[in-house]
């Protein structure tokens, strides 16, 4: 299958993401630092992608301080590599042709390109406060995709399908809001910067973990599978660097807490279970059977629709991989007084007529 557009992009962004990281750990050896320049030179959107992480991340001047090679040096090679374009188009037609196959190539044009948009850009790190930029990134997953993200500041974002995330990075706060689906979040700890995640008007502040949100219509279910995290609704805080709002209910690892006009409390569930999505599986504990196939109908194109009312409530206890329909249908049919057919879209679901009594 072709990749989209939109899937070379988030490729591209991927790489940008941990070349930022990789940079931001320490000065790169020489041929780190040469298959960076290799890496900026490919493309303009390489740059550009790159250039946004490193906005987002609030870092344009240090990012800036970091680039190993001077401006005073990449100026110079991109006039180099531009007048070397710009004189094979002065030279004699018949010579030319043949020296624009060697030296006048489109890719000689997109390295002189990339280098003077990488030298705009880091003379605007230099000159700006990257502060003012305000800029955000927006993640998003399609009905049965699954992505891994490296963020700027080495946390990892994992989406789930049909999910939308927009990141947000100040000097003082790293901010995701989820607007829809399910989210992932292993989140390195920083001294000078909390990491907060909205969902609707639901906040939950990172103390230092791993966990999961999942918005479902009508509710919120955070699981934290390592660490501790802070739940509560509201706005963003206005606390102290540190400080917790009072009516911020704490979860620890294990637990698992569902957001409803207000925070439940928390209980304990199998965090392993209930992030099986990470896995590509769909794990179940007498759980109704209407919530497994709305799960299932997340990921695959086959819908399996269940009309009556009793069927939706029998309880089912399993692990099943989420992109194996087929097989969840297969088991179904080995249920009692359970109809499955085959539609248009997908399966229904009913259940058996009983049979007439003779009289």
């Amino acid at each position: 299958m072709t990749p989209t557009n939109e899937q070379i992009r988030a490729a591209i962004a991927e790489q940008a993401n941990e070349w930022y990281v990789e940079n931001r750990c320490g000065p790169l050896d020489r041929e780190a630092a040469a298959r960076f320049m290799t890496w900026l030179k490919t493309s303009p959107v390489h740059i550009e992608e790159y250039v946004a992480t490193v906005a987002l991340a609030g870092e344009l001047k240090s990012a800036a301080s970091r680039v190993q090679i001077p401006l005073e040096s990449l100026l110079a090679r991109a006039r180099m590599e531009a007048e070397d374009v710009v004189t094979l188009d002065r030279t004699l037609p018949g010579q030319a042709a043949t020296m624009r196959r060697h030296r006048g190539s489109p890719v000689r044009w997109l390295a002189a390109a990339a280098v003077l948009v990488l030298v705009a850009m880091a003379t605007l790190w230099l000159t700006r406060d990257g502060e003012r930029f305000g800029l955000s990134r927006t993640y998003r997953t399609a009905h049965g995709e699954q992505s891994r993200r490296v963020l700027p500041d080495g946390s990892v974002l994992r989406l789930n399908t049909d999910s939308r995330v927009t990141v947000h990075f100040s000097r003082r706060e790293r901010a995701v809001d989820l607007e829809r689906g399910q989210a992932f979040l292993q989140v390195m700890h920083e001294d000078m910067r909390g990491f907060r995640v909205a969902a609707g008007e639901t906040q939950i502040l990172d103390v230092g973990t791993q966990f999961d949100v999942y918005r479902r219509p009508g509710a919120v279910v955070v699981t934290v599978v390592e660490g501790t995290a802070a739940v509560y609704r509201g706005a963003p805080p206005l606390i102290p660097d540190g400080a917790l709002p009072p009516e911020a209910v704490r979860v620890g690892a294990g637990y698992q807490v569902e957001v409803r006009g207000e925070v439940g409390l928390p209980r304990p569930v199998n965090a392993g279970a209930a992030v099986g999505w990470l896995r590509k599986q769909i794990a179940f504990d007498n759980e109704p059977l209407g919530a497994v196939a709305n799960e299932f109908n997340r990921y695959g194109g086959m819908t399996i629709e269940i009309d009556d009312a009793t069927l939706r409530s029998l309880p089912i206890t399993g692990v099943f991989d989420a992109y194996d329909t087929g097989s969840f249908v297969a088991f179904l049919t080995t249920l009692k007084d359970v109809v499955v057919q085959k539609t248009a879209t997908g399966v229904r679901v009913s259940k058996r007529a009983a049979a007439p009594q003779e009289k």
